[in-house]
């Protein structure tokens, strides 16, 4: 039998401190992949011109900080009822960084790419997966009773598995429609769906935001 003194306790709060190390990380290079538009010319016109060049950029970078915010804040909130690891929830937790960090490239790939099908398909496969392993590794630390700190409430479980059933929907809602338009390639339908697909996501940080409460 082990020695209680020599028994590893696996505290969360160092995972905990990682996926915050990691969140930041992200929302900054978020950012930093916006260009710096050139200004050719000193007239408001020439101004208003390059920032209406950029506001796609700008558009794609305040929906996927948003988008990060809320995650880490769901992120948060698990850790206040689990409170212990274990190898397999530490594997679950580094699979959900991995998936966040890829979220500036598929912002910038989206950026790139405007009003494109694949673009969509990408940014929003690249955010239900952080959904699903988010709560993969939400569902796996609940059923784990050894790792939770405190008693968990039939109603928070209940409202977590709705906001991710709804957030799921959201995401992935949109991303049959490019499918069935492929063979119109007029910036109007791609503009349309684009829009279709921010105000969804828009949609769905509202009421997630709304939803939680500490």
């Amino acid at each position: 039998m082990v020695d209680p003194k020599h028994k590893l306790r696996l505290a969360s709060a160092r995972l905990e401190g990682l996926g915050d190390g990691i969140f930041a990380v992200a929302m900054t290079i978020l950012i930093i992949e916006v260009g710096v538009p050139i200004v050719k010319g000193n007239n408001l016109s020439d101004f208003w011109n390059v920032l209406q060049g950029s506001g796609h950029d700008l558009l794609c970078y305040a929906i996927s900080f948003a988008v990060l915010g809320i995650m880490w804040f769901g992120h948060r909130m698990m850790f206040e009822y689990i409170g212990k690891t274990n190898r397999s929830f530490i594997f679950l937790g580094v699979l959900f960084y991995m998936i966040v960090c890829l979220v500036p490239f598929s912002t910038r790939f989206l950026s790139a790419n405007p009003f494109r099908w694949y673009a969509i398909m990408v940014y929003g496969l690249n955010l239900s997966l952080c959904n699903l392993t988010l709560f993969a590794q939400w569902s796996y630390g609940i059923r784990k009773h050894r790792l939770l700190e405190k008693d968990l409430p039939n109603e928070v479980k209940t409202e977590a598995r709705k906001l991710f059933y709804y957030h799921q929907w959201c995401i992935l809602s949109p991303l049959h429609f490019p499918f069935s338009h492929l063979s119109l390639a007029s910036l109007s339908t791609s503009s349309h769906l684009f829009c279709i697909y921010c105000r969804i996501g828009w949609i769905s940080i509202c009421l997630k935001v709304v939803s939680y409460e500490p």
